[in-house]
């Protein structure tokens, strides 16, 4: 999914309340992204800061009290990097005896902060949730190797990494760093199913005997069973239609154009559009075959209630433990899980409510677990 609006050829310091940006949508229903941080209180000793817009770190920022720098630059690729490099040295100048939690990706900047952590004595952590090209799988070239390289470097020069998961951390402590688990919290939407009233194809209550309707959260991937999905969906018309997120990737058109008619690209989606049509559907999909990565789609999906089709990893197992099914991703198994899942929402959507206060009173324990570890430093 495509990038938000905000500025991106300057730097953006944003105190709270922030009006901000999605790291994927804009026009967020009920001004989302302000409701992330609002009712925070900022610290003088904290800031945040990112190269690149992401709902977690707009989020996080927030809860901890973190004053968010935002270093946006228009350019892609290599071009972008000196004078982001630049407005971030101008920033971590300004940090002596504080807190500087660098956002990674990008892998440079984590470095950089790294790099002048002892000249301009500050405490850093970084927040790596689930960046490690590892997990991409493939043949390790130049630029992977060199990734790794900066990888192993920020790992032993953090004071503390962020990760979403156990896996993880124990890949960051075998690197030599410290690793602390802090998985997503889940987003205060701020929009209900009332959002999808009258919308094609999403009538309240659904009529007795119609398809099941399945939201596939998707940035059209190597790691997504995109093709897989549409044959399951050959095999289950009639009972499920499939609407399928995110910009369509031209390698894709004529997969596409043969595709049966329940499986349903939207196409790049409005904040607003995109939590409608989650608001409206019986179900989320968000699968990847990427191993110890816990997926957006399903924490947006849990925060409303919806029961979800997930990767069959242990990550994913562990933290998202009820209301799910789980699929190896295969077209046989695809029509599987979705007959498995329809055939009782009820009892799925009872399971993800449930799993959704019981992670939400767990990330708060944990949230004061790391408040505890930053107030030592």
């Amino acid at each position: 999914m495509s990038s938000a609006s905000l500025p991106s050829d300057s730097d953006v310091e944003a105190p709270a309340p922030l009006a901000a940006h999605s790291a994927m949508r804009s026009g967020a229903p009920h001004d989302l992204h302000q409701e992330l941080r609002q009712g925070q209180e900022m610290r003088e000793d904290r800031v945040w800061i990112a190269w690149e817009k992401q709902r977690r770190s707009l989020n996080l920022s927030g809860r901890l009290g973190a004053r968010l720098f935002l270093c946006l630059d228009e350019h892609r690729g290599w071009k972008r990097y000196p004078l982001s490099i630049v407005k971030t040295i101008r920033e971590l100048r300004k940090q002596r005896g504080r807190i500087v939690v660098a956002q990674n990706p990008s892998m440079i900047l984590a470095a950089l902060a790294c790099v002048l952590k002892k000249p301009f004595g500050y405490s850093l952590v970084v927040d790596r949730h689930s960046n490690f090209g590892f997990l991409a799988g493939g043949n390790a070239g130049l630029k992977r190797r060199l990734s790794d390289l900066l990888s192993a470097f920020t790992l032993r020069h953090a004071d503390l990494t962020l990760v979403t998961n156990q896996e993880l951390r124990v890949h960051v402590e075998k690197a030599g760093g410290r690793g602390f688990v802090l998985p997503d919290p889940f987003p205060d939407l701020g929009v209900s199913s009332d959002a999808a009233d009258g919308m094609p194809g999403f009538p309240e209550p659904r009529p007795e005997g119609a398809p099941r309707e399945i939201l596939f959260v998707s940035s059209w991937a190597f790691d997504e069973p995109i093709a897989q999905t549409m044959e399951a969906c050959r095999r289950l018309q009639g009972k499920v239609i499939v609407r399928i997120t995110g910009k369509m990737k031209p390698a894709f058109a004529r997969m596409v154009r043969e595709a049966p008619g329940n499986f349903v690209p939207t196409g790049f989606l409005s904040d607003r559009d995109y939590f409608a049509l989650m608001a409206g559907c019986d179900a989320v999909m968000a699968v990847t075959h990427r191993a110890a990565t816990l997926v957006c789609g399903g924490y947006e999906g849990a925060a409303m209630g919806k029961p979800l089709i997930l990767g069959d990893s242990s990550a994913l197992r562990g933290y998202f433990d009820a209301g799910c099914v789980y699929t190896d991703g295969s077209a046989p198994d695809l029509e599987n899980q979705m007959r498995r899942l329809i055939s009782d929402l009820p009892g799925f959507g009872q399971g993800i409510r449930e799993l959704h206060a019981r992670r939400s009173a767990e990330w708060d324990a944990r949230l004061k677990d790391l408040e505890a570890i930053l107030s030592a430093m």
